[in-house]
């Protein structure tokens, strides 16, 4: 008794440090991976995460809206530990770093998060708001690689990043290994790719940062 009472303990310790966002969205994962994507409610989510149905769907009014607050969790989870662009590194060596710190995040949730994402895939109307977040999130990583997504060739990166993303998305997918080995060659293989493709060669160019340390 008196153990689970302090397992009880902890996670009511753990619940109130934690934003209402924060637990709306670990109950949306965790109902999508007991139950799947389309079967979540946000009535269900509120349930689990023990807050009232009202003030969930004022800050997450629907379950397009609960995927692309993961999606932001995980943005945040990949790009937080970027304090400075390291001239030490190429731009490309940077970017595959930050993808691999992307697919750690989201094996933290793996199960979960399998489920939002797959599910969310075959939603017409969630797939197409995460593509369009997705850009934005391919923007912020080239830029903390230290490779500008700016101007026209600015749109041919994102749109080559998002290719390797997909490719290593669905390599993590089915990656059970521990150290995400089958994910770390998907990635290094798609970014080789990509520079092979008109206009991305330019993962390789030095970033701003590493012109002026030479």
């Amino acid at each position: 008794m008196p153990a689970k009472k302090s397992a009880s303990n902890k996670s009511a310790a753990k619940n109130s440090r934690l934003s209402a966002l924060d637990r709306i969205i670990d109950a949306g994962v965790q109902e999508a991976a007991a139950v799947g994507w389309r079967t979540v409610t946000m009535a269900a989510a509120a349930e689990r995460a023990g807050i009232e149905l009202g003030e969930v769907l004022m800050q997450v009014p629907s379950k397009t809206h609960l995927a692309l607050g993961f999606l932001a969790r995980i943005d945040s989870r990949t790009l937080g530990p970027v304090k400075r662009i390291d001239a030490k590194d190429s731009a490309r060596d940077r970017l595959f770093e930050i993808l691999m710190r992307r697919f750690d995040a989201l094996n933290e949730t793996r199960e979960g998060a399998k489920a939002v994402i797959g599910g969310a895939a075959r939603d017409p109307a969630a797939a197409l708001a995460l593509l369009c977040r997705l850009d934005r999130s391919c923007a912020a990583m080239l830029e903390a690689a230290g490779i500008s997504a700016g101007g026209l060739l600015g749109l041919a990166r994102i749109k080559g990043l998002k290719l390797v993303a997909t490719c290593g998305l669905h390599a993590w997918m089915n990656d059970d290994s521990a150290d995400l080995a089958k994910t770390m060659a998907a990635v290094d293989r798609a970014l080789s790719r990509a520079e092979k493709l008109a206009g991305m060669a330019t993962f390789r160019r030095p970033a701003p940062a590493e012109v002026k340390a030479g």
